[in-house]
């Protein structure tokens, strides 16, 4: 009789037997939550309770079922209720404007300029310090941006709805490389781009939505996945779509949007961007509010604090401060000293199956980090790890059309210390720009404590 031996989480022990000769099976295993016992305490009640197990089962469902679509774009205050006098919304939970990061500041500063409330970046600080100008999440309005995230009452804005759960999501038209207030700057070039896109740009865009009804964005995202998209960092596919599907009616009923439109798109991969996070923002408003579910409904950082909410616990922030990118790529003559902290509210994607859980579709998105398919398979896989499903909609076709992995499990996330991956940039912690681009991880600590106040509020079961 031969021996066989098992190890359970011993890597050492086993490499040690295989030397030796022996038939071994190495299992990965770890103690649950770490082996802290808080933690393991949190596990075995939320494990336990059949409340949170129906409670995910519907929000996957809403998700699954969810059609998110674009319905409008047009100016700001026009189609986001409640932005109203001077407000500017931003990225991230809530922050006190002495603790937002200078990216953030100099966005909010330069669409106080764009607004006409102050003549300069220098008069607009002051302003906000005073409370003459108003700060506010995007959240707080069903909105989200990318990166700075900031949205003013004359910028260039979607509007998505979803057309089976009702809910509603807004995104700022993205304004591309280099001089862009979602990358923190709010120079005069950039103070010139939100002009053309809010002026010429939307104004086809809604053209054409008025002619041919809504747009499907997760449609859009399905085909821009197949053509090597993640829909998070790469959107190349994905707007070449937009534009393919919205061209014809734009160049009909509203002409004269048809060439600065044509000039952004051509220098701005990103544009579908925040279609993309509008449309995802709508869909997750469907599960916000899921009466005892786990399920991880907003990842959302501002460059100073990281912080989730849990469809379980509506409208609540657990918190930690904001962590830099990981795996950075820099561009020549940065490093860690010049980053900022993780920013952006555009993680959400990674809440639909969309960005890093989508990253077996983009090669692409892999050798840009300096990696190959192996490595955006084993970051699908990851994302599948801390999920309760697979998308029916998003399907990779180079994993033989298998679903990206669906509805992220605050659970999961705490029993194996893995949280979700979020493909974004890089931005200089004081100029603003990107400076570079890697994988985020999503701190453990806030899922963490999210998952115990769920377990808390239920009480037992």
């Amino acid at each position: 009789m031969s021996l066989r031996i098992a190890t359970a989480g011993l890597d050492l022990m086993a490499e040690a037997l295989r030397a030796q000769g022996a038939a071994v099976t190495a299992v990965d295993w770890r103690p649950p939550g770490g082996g802290d016992p808080d933690a393991v305490a949190t596990l075995t009640a939320a494990y336990g309770d059949a409340r949170i197990d129906e409670a995910n089962a519907r929000a996957v469902e809403r998700l699954q079922a969810a059609r998110p679509a674009i319905v409008g774009a047009g100016r700001a205050d026009e189609l986001i209720p409640g932005l109203e006098g001077r407000l500017v919304l931003h990225a991230g939970p809530p922050v006190e404007w002495e603790r937002m990061c200078a990216p953030q500041r100099n966005a909010v500063c330069g669409a106080i300029v764009l607004e006409g409330w102050a003549d300069s970046l220098e008069e607009a600080a002051p302003m906000v310090a005073r409370g003459d100008v108003r700060i506010a999440p995007a959240h707080s309005l069903n909105a989200a941006g990318a990166m700075c995230g900031v949205i003013s009452p004359s910028m260039a804005v979607w509007a998505a709805r979803d057309e089976v759960g009702g809910g509603v999501g807004y995104s700022p038209f993205c304004d591309g490389p280099g001089e862009a207030f979602w990358l923190g700057v709010g120079s005069p070039e950039a103070i010139r781009r939100q002009r053309i896109m809010a002026e010429e740009i939307a104004p086809g865009f809604a053209a054409a939505l008025r002619a041919e009804g809504p747009i499907d964005a997760f449609a859009l995202c399905a085909q821009g996945i197949a053509m090597g998209d993640d829909c998070h960092m790469r959107h190349q596919a994905t707007t070449m779509l937009l534009l393919r599907q919205t061209l014809p009616a734009m160049a009909e009923h509203a002409p004269a949007a048809v060439l600065p439109t044509a000039r952004m798109l051509a220098g701005n991969g990103h544009f579908a961007l925040t279609v993309t996070i509008a449309a995802a923002r709508a869909a997750l408003m469907g599960i916000q509010g899921t009466p005892a579910s786990s399920v991880v409904v907003f990842i959302s950082r501002n460059g100073t604090d990281a912080a989730v909410q849990l469809a379980g616990l509506p409208d609540r922030w657990f918190t930690t401060p904001a962590p830099l990118v990981g795996d950075p790529l820099y561009r020549p003559g940065f490093s860690d000293a010049d980053a900022a902290p993780d920013i952006g509210d555009s993680a959400l994607v990674e809440c639909c199956g969309l960005g890093a859980a989508a990253s077996a579709a983009s090669p692409g998105v892999a050798a840009f980090l300096g990696g190959g398919l192996q490595d955006a398979v084993e970051r699908t896989r990851q994302m599948e790890d801390i999920c309760l499903s697979r998308s029916e909609r998003l399907r990779i076709p180079t994993l033989d059309g298998e679903g990206t992995p669906l509805g992220v499990d605050a659970r999961a996330c705490a029993d194996l210390g893995s949280t979700p991956l979020i493909n974004t940039g890089i931005l200089h912690r004081v100029d603003g720009g990107q400076i570079g681009a890697g994988i985020a991880r999503t701190p453990l600590e806030p899922i963490r404590d999210g998952l115990a106040a769920l377990v808390e509020h239920l009480g037992p079961a």
